[in-house]
């Protein structure tokens, strides 16, 4: 499994919209992802140490890859402890933000917005966007485009790059709201700019939504294949399958898309998400 993991990501190409070719053949792209996402056990030689939840949560929330809520409650417990003793640390509010958010798109539940943007705005108070504080801008940009306030969310995506052109987590944002405000050509120069920079799940991922959005759903597929060899956990994987899922829906495939929603929660059953699609894919199906 560890091989053809590798060999997935070796073969990924790429992302690029210029002189734009459907990515392979219609059988390259039902491949299983299954196959993919499975947890690989641990072997000998792995490290002893798992990192704990809140490093597991931490690492995800930087990469701008999906988090386990278990995760996520970790973090946020400790971050909200260290801001109580340690007020003043811009940073710590940045990543409690950043957490709110992710917790509010793990749980389906916008009431954890206000508290993000708290804690975001809390961060630019100890240290303004004028100064660089990157990370709270950033979060920002996110927050606005979960509310819908695509606008908004370009504008601190801007701010961010013009500051930093190679700041990757940028570029995430910019393919939201450039993608909320139907400005796809430049959602496509956004994600073509993150593969570089990032290479990885999160290009992948958003690669997928960019192709979605303009109708390429085979070309969605495929990128979708290659961010499955890019997940490493649950959360990751289930995030996938949720996401090949809403693809198969889309395809008028309610049973298919009721295996991928299905396999999505037996990775992570707290994969609000998925549910929410298995729930539809059940009731169309009788």
């Amino acid at each position: 499994m560890d091989r053809i993991d590798k060999e997935a990501r070796d073969a990924a190409p790429p992302v690029t919209f210029t002189g734009r070719k459907t990515l392979v053949a219609a059988a390259v792209a039902v491949v299983l992802i299954a196959g993919a996402l499975v947890v690989r056990p641990a072997r000998p030689g792995d490290d002893a140490r798992p990192p704990a939840p809140m490093e597991r949560a931490a690492s995800a929330v930087g990469m701008g890859a999906p988090a386990s809520v278990a995760d996520l409650s970790a973090l946020i417990a400790d971050r909200e402890e260290w801001v109580a003793a340690h007020p003043r640390d811009e940073a710590a509010w940045a990543v409690l933000g950043s957490a709110y958010l992710e917790q509010a798109r793990r749980r389906a539940d916008p009431a954890w917005y206000p508290r993000a943007e708290k804690a975001l705005k809390r961060s630019l108070e100890l240290r303004p966007a004028e100064k660089g504080n990157l990370d709270a801008m950033t979060g920002m940009g996110a927050l606005a485009n979960a509310r819908g306030d695509y606008g908004t969310g370009r504008k601190w995506g801007e701010l961010v790059r013009a500051q930093a052109p190679r700041q990757w987590a940028a570029y995430p944002v910019l393919v939201d709201a450039y993608s909320g405000l139907g400005d796809y050509p430049a959602a496509e120069k956004a994600v073509e700019r993150l593969a570089r920079i990032r290479p990885g799940l999160t290009a992948y991922l958003k690669t997928s939504q960019v192709y979605r959005d303009r109708g390429w759903r085979e070309d969605a597929a495929v990128a979708l294949e290659h961010a499955a060899g890019a997940a490493k956990s649950p959360a990751e994987k289930a995030y996938v399958l949720y996401r090949r899922g809403e693809l198969l829906w889309e395809r008028g495939e309610p049973a298919e898309a009721l295996r991928q929603y299905e396999g999505a929660l037996r990775a992570d059953p707290a994969q609000a998400e998925a549910l929410g699609g298995r729930a539809r894919a059940l009731a169309g199906l009788g």
